[in-house]
């Protein structure tokens, strides 16, 4: 009996260890959403394929979306799935409502206004006046996720199992970039094979690169689709247009969002047609390690490399005149002027790059600790019973406790007569080494007023950062909120109408069935009169020949 009511009372410890550790478990995205984290413990990998396979690309299968008129509004290289959203060149935003194999049907949603510059032209000294805030760093950082990705014109291939030709483009927008002033932090680390594991072996790059506190990051790639689709002559020569892509499986997705929106208006402004639109889709990309990381897409692969380096030298242009002022359009390089110490980043504060590091951090040593506590009472059911005997045992140690004191009180004045005796070996010992340590006493207090006070800016100037934002943030969400709002009562409608279809396709079966059963019904009864008169018939035989053989 006593064996069995602590065995009971252990399942229900271990009960309630399970029930922390999936309330740990479930609390996770607050910590990748709030202040500590701006992205999902797995981010770095897609968990599905995003893209069409080689086969596919030679039977010449591509993803179309459609609007409502059958208009081809998109051909790309990327599976398309249910909610992904595009805002074309003409800045028409479609979201896709169904998908049957290649064919995405998408409706429309909104003729999208972007933010574009002044048309007027800004003297060379003068900046945005987002630069008049915080000084920007002159840095811009790219990388690449699929190494191997190559245009079949120029390198013969799509694909070359190494650095592919994306790579000449990626050095080809450095280089573009330079010529500006900007400090380039260019990678062309290899992340081979090209497959779903490849963006969780780029985010160690990325996760490096963003230590240098970039204005902000590029993912270079490029997209599979027919060479028409990208193709686009400014200025007298044949580039080939840059789609943006989005990720929305990341917290910070709306900022991401509304950076690729600002570049597009800002393309439309300098270079009209440039940019092929933003795909926003399902996926993460790493772009949840900051709110300036986007993903491009550089023509296609049956377009030419070198109308591909054409269009990313111009792309250059646009992110250059977004951070830096439009002082490149005459000629004039962007070189950074005084920095103060330690300054950041343009359009961010101090802080907040780094944000979703430290969150990814937190974040696996939560669920490491959850995860190794849950496993060991898992592997060790007898540690829950110690536990538990030390836990009914405490009472009895607690009652020892006042004889542990009076013995300890008997013994306090031969340890006062030891400590004595030692006194002056100690002093001296202590003085030797207080005399020796003494000069970093000061240099400490002074280092951790030093610290204390930058806590201190960093605070201030995260809180402004903050406030200046709140208004835009309201904004924006008052925007999303009328949108939607818009869209209910049309979501509405159709419910209604879809269930008052379905409601008279219901009344024409029923009575169709009705009728049916009606005329078994009717079939049966003349069968059964007949059967009846035939029987009767039978009868009066039976009848008329018993009497003839009564007559008899």
């Amino acid at each position: 009996m006593r064996v069995s009511g602590i065995n009971y009372r252990i399942s229900g410890l271990r009960t309630v260890i399970f029930a922390l550790f999936f309330l740990a478990a479930a609390a996770l995205p607050v910590f990748s959403t709030g202040p500590f984290a701006a992205g999902s413990l797995f981010a770095g990998e897609q968990l599905f394929d995003d893209e069409l396979t080689t086969e596919e690309l030679k039977k010449g299968h591509f993803f179309y979306m459609i609007d409502e008129q059958g208009r081809t509004v998109l051909t790309t290289g990327r599976r398309l799935r249910v909610k992904d959203r595009f805002l074309n060149a003409a800045n028409e935003l479609y979201e896709v409502v169904s998908v049957d194999g290649y064919l995405a049907r998408a409706r429309f949603v909104e003729k999208v206004k972007l933010t574009q510059p002044a048309v007027r032209d800004i003297g060379v000294g003068e900046i945005l006046p987002v630069q008049k805030e915080v000084q920007p760093a002159y840095k811009i950082a790219i990388y690449h996720s699929h190494n191997a990705e190559s245009y079949v014109p120029s390198d013969g291939t799509d694909s070359i199992y190494g650095t592919g030709g994306i790579h000449d483009v990626g050095r080809a927008f450095k280089e573009a970039l330079e010529k500006k002033g900007v400090n380039v932090l260019y990678s062309d680390q290899l992340h081979l094979p090209h497959d779903r594991g490849a963006y969780r072996r780029s985010r160690v790059t990325a996760l490096r690169l963003i230590k240098e506190r970039p204005d902000a990051i590029f993912d270079l790639h490029r997209d599979a689709a027919p060479w028409e689709k990208y193709a686009i002559e400014i200025g007298g020569e044949t580039i080939t247009q840059i789609q943006i892509v989005v990720g929305l499986s990341n917290p910070g997705a709306s900022t991401n969002e509304q950076f690729a929106y600002d570049l597009k208006g800002y393309a439309d402004r300098i270079y009209p047609g440039l940019i092929h639109g933003v795909l926003l889709i399902w996926g993460s990309y790493n772009q949840d390690i900051s709110p300036l990381a986007l993903l491009l897409e550089v023509g296609a692969h049956t377009n030419t490399k070198e109308a591909a380096e054409r269009g990313i030298a111009r792309f250059a242009g646009v992110v250059s005149y977004y951070f830096y002022g439009p002082a490149f359009l005459k000629d004039k390089s962007i070189g950074p002027g005084p920095q103060p110490p330690k300054a950041a980043p343009a359009n961010r504060s101090q802080y907040g790059i780094m944000r979703a590091f430290s969150g990814t951090i937190l974040s696996l040593l939560l669920i490491s600790v959850g995860a190794a506590v849950g496993f060991y009472f898992l592997n060790n059911p007898g540690a829950l019973v110690e536990i538990y005997r030390w836990w009914e045992g405490l009472p009895g140690k607690a009652a020892t406790l006042e004889k542990r004191i009076r013995a300890s009180w008997r013994e306090l004045p031969l340890l006062l007569k030891s400590v004595r005796r030692a006194a002056p070996f100690n002093l001296r010992l202590g003085w030797q080494k207080l005399r020796r340590e003494g000069p970093a006493v000061p240099r400490l207090f002074r280092r951790l007023g030093l610290h204390l006070r930058q806590f201190g800016r960093w605070f201030l100037e995260g809180a402004a950062h903050l406030y200046r934002e709140a208004p835009l943030n309201l904004r924006r969400a008052g925007q999303r909120l009328r949108r939607e709002g818009r869209e209910l009562p049309r979501r509405i409608g159709g419910g209604l109408g879809g269930m008052k279809e379905k409601g008279g396709g219901f009344r024409r079966r029923v009575s169709l069935k009705g009728q049916e059963l009606r005329e078994r019904l009717g079939l049966a009864w003349r069968e059964a009169g007949s059967e009846a008169a035939a029987l009767s018939g039978k009868i009066r035989e039976y009848i008329a020949l018993l009497r003839d053989r009564l007559r008899l």
